[in-house]
């Protein structure tokens, strides 16, 4: 029966039609497998300072909203580890499926001088790939207030020639 329908169809018709097919196939199969990127903090973000806590957010672009990992961490070990005291922690955002963003935040309850010497890095991952964005928190004070920079460490590996 199916050769009856293409031969009504029309071999070149029906091969428009698989090929039409083929390529929506390709564009959605590659739309899916770009890899994840960070989104926030951008190098040189301000921080206000609410209190004596601090509330750093990453946040990121994902085609995964629903499979992915998302972390900071300090000197390449887990907040957790880092800060086995809780002064420092993480907060899930959870993940927002219109713009396909996922969010964790890094809580201070307090800031100290030793923080000025870490490195935190925002990690975020997906079936597709990982981004990585490590940053330096330094103070400001511009005589009212207290602020912090996050200051992005540049990378000392190649740039993933894979990424877009």
């Amino acid at each position: 029966m199916l050769p009856s329908v293409v031969t009504g169809l029309g071999r070149a018709h029906c091969l428009s039609l698989v090929s039409l097919l083929l390529i929506h196939c390709f564009i959605d199969i590659s739309a899916a497998f770009h890899s994840p990127q960070i989104l926030l903090p951008a190098d040189d973000t301000v921080i206000s300072k609410e209190g004596d806590s601090l509330r750093i957010e990453c946040r990121a672009q994902t085609r995964w909203p629903r499979l992915h990992n998302i972390y900071w961490l300090v000197n390449d070990t887990f907040v957790e580890d880092a800060y086995p005291d809780g002064r420092v922690t993480e907060q899930s955002g959870g993940a927002l499926a219109v713009n396909r963003t996922v969010e964790q935040t890094l809580e201070f309850t307090t800031v100290q001088s030793e923080d000025f010497r870490n490195t935190f890095t925002c990690v975020v991952q997906d079936p597709s790939g990982t981004d990585v964005k490590h940053f330096y928190l330094n103070p400001e004070n511009d005589g009212r207030k207290i602020t912090y920079r996050l200051t992005a460490k540049k990378d000392e590996r190649e740039p993933d020639p894979d990424r877009r």
